[in-house]
């Protein structure tokens, strides 16, 4: 009985372990939000974009290999932003077709 009850705590020790980490990973995502959010606060009311404000936002941009689907230019960006990491934004309205 004593050998179960000795496998019980050591399970939940590792369980309490896992969980802890797991709390202190979310802690660290919200407080990263927070950091975001007053960031792209500052900038609400803009009507310049410049080389601080993207520094200060955005981590990197990944531009994909351009393709044609149903007769029309298709490029994908993806944008990293600093502390959120990459937003999906669906239907975006395509491009028109670059001049030759």
């Amino acid at each position: 009985m004593s050998k179960r009850y000795e496998e019980e705590q050591g399970e939940l020790a590792g369980r309490i372990k896992a969980l802890k980490a797991e709390l202190d990973k979310n802690s660290n995502q919200a407080m990263t939000t927070d950091i975001f959010v007053t960031t792209v606060r500052k900038y609400t009311r803009v009507k310049k974009l410049t080389a601080r404000m993207l520094n200060e936002l955005i981590e990197r941009i990944e531009v994909h290999q351009a393709g044609k689907v149903n007769g029309v230019h298709v490029q994908k960006l993806t944008i990293h932003y600093n502390c959120v990491g990459s937003i999906e934004i669906p239907g975006i309205l395509p491009l028109p077709e670059p001049m030759s």
